[in-house]
């Protein structure tokens, strides 16, 4: 909470033009400072980016990332970390003390403050062309919404902060109710957003028209059902901005799940929005989280093995998925790296890992040679936008429509999958369910799907059962209270107003 006092913007820069203070340079920019250069602005905006790792980034302890809060809680997968405090999430007992929530609150809320800083202070330049402001707090406030969406989906409730805290008297903020985040913040943001004249595709990995669309899309997907529950009108509305995406003509599904893992093809082909890495300046060291434990299989000087896919989820995908085959979504054998095995050794020829590891995100030059990969991290590709259009056209309209049809029937043919053909609206949205579970499996959309629908894929039956009393994988049964995680207890601590989630 000590983030929300700004008393300067420098980090603003971290992004900006080095020479952007040629009005008057004083090395720093306070809260009170007279903007008027372009640079200024732009540095303003660019602030809103600067947390945006939060969404991929190493925190917790050895081998841990901000990733693995999202993905421990499915029940559908392992680690072989035992440093990553795996068992806390395996048994269902995590607490105000387990890693990675403060890691969550902290960086969206500091994001937050960042844009809450830039909306105010792009508000007061006069000498810059409207439409470029506009565009400006268009990214901000995209930014602003891609944090209380995560945050109202991880721990409920949430402080409504949307202005500059100067004193120490206003961090001690009561948590407010996810409608009210959602209808005073998240939504209206996006809105304003939406009517921008940014560019409806930028390769360049900022904001676009086609990332607000499809930020949309999922809040509006994810209030019309739970905790929520608005309905038709929001499925409807959601349908609407997927639909838009589509119809755009913009983007389209790689032909291959190579690409997927290819850094050349970041922020374009498929990807829509994506948290970005350089090799020069942060490069992604994420992909070790998916190799076999301390393995010898890659450049790194150490492999985590800190998710695993689960053998019960691996083989619950249907017969001849193509995405369940080997070295596509999964590997289960792979060679020794010479810096690790002597020369000769066997382990330099083949090596079987006794398991399958995840290798939907594994970067081979930077596993087999460079040991530094600059391969994004995604939050919204196209094969999400299809598969959000066909679940909410359905739900909005009753019966799936042709483009409904179309869009489950591309990811399923480019999974060597047959066409669904069963026009039942209930069955129709199950097998949508089925293809958002395989096809975005650990690319951290499982667990709030779980949350929005209440309901769980058992992987060995394919059925769906609620949540609230389902046994998972490891034995273990959620309750109302696994529907939130709790609010760190540094957090608690701190602000006096806030009240811990039930259960915990």
């Amino acid at each position: 909470m000590k983030n929300y006092i700004v008393l300067f913007i420098s980090i603003l820069l971290l992004f900006s033009c080095e020479d952007f203070l040629d009005e008057k340079p004083t090395g720093t920019m306070t809260i009170d400072s007279e903007l008027t250069s372009d640079e200024s602005a732009q540095a303003l905006a660019n602030s809103a980016y600067v947390n945006s790792t939060v969404f991929y980034t190493s925190a917790g302890s050895w081998g841990g990332n901000t990733t693995l809060l999202l993905e421990y809680m499915t029940g559908k997968v392992t680690s072989e970390n035992s440093q990553s405090n795996f068992n806390e999430f395996q048994n269902l007992i995590v607490s105000d003390r387990t890693l990675y929530l403060q890691e969550w609150w902290e960086n969206c809320y500091s994001g937050i403050s960042k844009c809450n800083l830039a909306i105010q202070k792009l508000s007061e330049f006069e000498d810059i062309n409207e439409e470029t402001i506009n565009n400006y707090q268009a990214e901000v406030r995209f930014m602003r919404a891609l944090y209380y969406f995560y945050l109202v989906r991880i721990f409920g409730d949430v402080p409504n902060i949307q202005s500059v805290q100067y004193e120490l008297g206003e961090l001690q903020v009561e948590r407010k109710p996810v409608k009210e985040i959602y209808d005073e913040i998240i939504i209206p943001d996006l809105l304003f957003a939406e009517k921008s004249e940014l560019p409806f595709v930028d390769n360049s990995g900022r904001t676009s028209i086609a990332a607000i669309k499809a930020l949309l899309a999922d809040v509006y997907l994810t209030y019309a059902g739970y905790p929520i529950q608005g309905g038709n009108e929001y499925y409807s509305e959601s349908a609407k901005r997927s639909l838009e995406i589509i119809e755009s003509g913009n983007f389209s599904l790689f032909n291959d799940y190579e690409a997927l893992r290819n850094p050349a093809n970041n922020n374009q082909g498929e990807f829509i929005f994506q948290v970005q890495f350089s090799l020069d300046k942060r490069h992604n060291d994420g992909v070790l989280l998916y190799l076999p434990s301390r393995s010898g299989i890659s450049a790194f000087n150490l492999e985590y093995g800190s998710l695993i896919p689960s053998e019960k989820f691996v083989n619950s995908f249907e017969p001849n998925d193509k995405r369940a085959e080997e070295k596509q979504f999964f590997f289960s054998t792979y060679k020794g790296h010479p810096s690790k095995f002597s020369p000769g050794a066997p382990e330099l020829d083949f090596m079987d890992l006794g398991a399958h590891y995840v290798y939907k995100f594994f970067d081979k030059n930077a596993i087999d040679v460079t040991a530094k990969s600059y391969l994004n991290w995604t939050i919204y590709r196209y094969a999400d936008i299809l598969l959000m259009y066909a679940e909410a056209q359905v739900l909005s309209d009753g019966q799936p429509n042709q483009t409904a049809f179309n869009s489950l029937n591309l990811i399923r043919n480019r999974a060597n999958l047959s066409d669904f053909t069963d026009s039942n609206s209930d069955n129709f949205k199950k097998a949508v369910w089925d293809q958002r579970y395989f096809e975005l499996c650990f690319e951290n959309k499982m667990w709030f799907d779980m949350l929005r629908n209440r309901m769980i894929r058992d992987d060995e039956s394919g059925e769906y059962i609620n949540f609230v009393g389902y046994t998972n994988n490891w034995g273990k049964t959620y309750s109302e209270t696994q529907l939130l995680f709790p609010i760190p207890l540094s957090e608690m601590q701190a602000n006096s107003n806030l009240i811990q989630n039930s259960g915990y």
